[in-house]
C-alpha cells in the first residue's frame, strides 16, 4: 500500500490515500521513512487514515451540517438543537477546525458553561457537540473525540413527588373550573404525557372498556403546535378508573368524534404553559406543593398503580415505557416496598398447604461450620 523510493540522500515514501490522491513525504533516514510508511499502512488497514485538510472545516460549520442532515429528528429536538448551536456552539468554535479542538479545551468550556447554568443544560449542550466528533470520526475528519470523559460536579438526584389520593383531591379542587379539575384527575390517574392529553380525541375514549387510546401527541416547536405519533411511536391504550370515566364522558357529551377532549379555555390546542401559568402552578402552591409539575403527576400516577397492585409490566404499558427496565430504573424503591407484602403472601400459602414444622421447636436451626 506504501513505498519508499531513494531520492538522492533521502527517502521519500509514497502512499495512494482512500480518496485515491496520491501523497509523498520525504525522510532523510531510512529508519523514519520505513516508520512512517508501516504507520501510514496500519491505518489505512485499520480505516483510521486522515486525509490532510478534512479536520479544518470549523466545528461550528460542521455541527450545523450535521443537524441540517438529520431526517429522523422530531421537530421539537430539531428546535431545541439548534437553539444549543445558536447560543452556545456557534459563539465558542465558530473559528476552530474540528482538529485543533483538545479535550481540555472543552472541559475548560463546560467549567464556563457551569458559572450560570444547571449541569444537566450542561451535559446537553455538550452533547450536541459530541455527537458531531462523533460523525467526524465516522466520516475520517478527527482520529478521537474531544467530548469523551468530561468531568461535571456530583449533584443530588431531584426526589420524586408521589401525591396522595387525597393530595390529588385537593389539587384537582384547588383549580377554578371543571375542566382544570378533569386534567388534574385525569393526568394523575392515567399517567399520560402533557402532549399525550392534549392530543386525545373523543374517539380516543372508550367507556366501555375505560380505555383512553393514545394515537397522537400535539408538541410544540418553534412556537408551533404540531400532531405527532406518540412517542417512540407506542400506540397504546391506557386503564381508567370508574369514577374518571363518567367525568370524562360527561366531559365529551355532545361532541363530535374528531373534536379534542381536552382544549384551551378558547378552544384551541392545551399549552403546558399558559395552563400552569394560568391554574396549575397556583394550585399545587395552595396545596404546599408548589415545585410539582404536570408532568409529575405521572409519579403519581405510578405509585397509586403499584400500591393498587399493578405490574412492572402494566406499570410500563400504562405510562408508554419503552422497556420494563426503564420503569425499574424509575420507580424500583416503589415495588422494593411491595416486598414486604410478598413475604406475607408466602407465608400465606405455606399455611394453606398445611405442611408440617420441620423444626418442632419453633428455632432457626444453626448451620454446621
Amino acid at each position: 500500500m506504501a513505498s519508499i523510493t531513494k531520492r538522492g540522500s533521502s527517502y521519500q515514501v509514497k502512499w495512494r490515500e482512500p480518496s485515491g490522491r496520491w501523497k509523498t513525504q520525504t525522510f532523510p533516514k531510512w529508519a523514519q521513512a520505513n516508520k512512517h510508511k508501516s504507520k501510514v499502512e496500519s491505518e489505512l488497514h485499520a480505516g483510521t487514515y486522515l486525509e490532510a485538510g478534512r479536520g479544518e472545516v470549523k466545528v461550528a460549520d460542521w455541527v450545523q451540517q450535521q443537524l441540517d442532515a438529520r431526517t429522523d429528528l422530531a421537530s421539537s429536538t430539531r428546535t431545541r438543537t439548534q437553539g444549543i448551536i445558536d447560543s452556545h456552539i456557534k459563539p465558542k468554535w465558530a473559528s476552530d477546525g474540528l482538529r485543533t479542538v483538545e479535550h481540555g479545551d472543552v472541559q475548560e468550556w463546560a467549567k464556563e458553561l457551569l458559572q450560570g447554568l444547571s449541569v444537566r443544560s450542561v451535559k446537553k449542550i455538550v452533547n450536541v457537540l459530541s455527537a458531531a466528533f462523533d460523525a467526524a470520526i465516522r466520516d475520517r475528519r478527527v482520529s478521537f473525540n474531544p467530548c469523551a470523559g468530561i468531568r461535571y460536579p456530583k449533584v443530588a438526584p431531584k426526589g420524586k413527588i408521589f401525591l396522595s389520593a387525597e393530595q390529588v383531591h385537593q389539587l384537582a379542587h384547588a383549580t377554578f373550573d371543571d375542566r382544570q379539575k378533569l386534567i388534574v384527575y385525569t393526568l394523575a390517574y392515567t399517567g399520560l404525557r402533557w402532549g399525550e392529553l392534549a392530543g386525545l380525541r373523543v374517539r380516543d375514549f372508550d367507556p366501555l372498556r375505560r380505555r383512553l387510546n393514545v394515537e397522537q401527541t400535539i408538541v410544540e416547536a418553534g412556537g408551533r403546535v404540531e400532531v405527532k405519533p406518540p412517542k417512540d411511536n407506542e400506540i397504546r391504550s391506557v386503564p381508567m378508573p370508574k369514577f374518571l370515566v363518567e367525568m370524562v364522558a360527561a366531559h365529551v357529551a355532545g361532541q363530535d368524534v374528531d373534536d379534542l377532549i381536552f382544549t384551551s379555555p378558547r378552544g384551541g390546542p392545551l399549552r403546558n404553559r399558559n395552563e400552569r401559568g394560568r391554574w396549575f402552578d397556583q394550585a399545587a402552591e395552595s396545596i404546599g406543593v408548589p415545585e410539582l409539575t404536570p408532568h409529575g403527576l405521572r409519579h403519581t400516577a405510578a405509585s397509586m398503580a403499584i400500591s393498587a397492585g399493578a405490574s412492572v409490566l402494566s406499570v410500563q404499558r400504562m405510562l408508554g415505557h419503552s422497556s420494563a427496565t426503564v420503569t425499574l430504573d424509575v420507580y424500583s424503591s416503589l415495588f422494593e416496598d411491595d416486598l414486604d407484602e410478598v413475604a406475607e403472601r408466602l407465608d400465606r400459602m405455606h399455611d394453606a398447604a398445611h405442611v408440617p414444622n420441620v423444626f418442632p421447636s419453633g428455632g432457626v436451626r444453626q448451620l454446621p461450620n
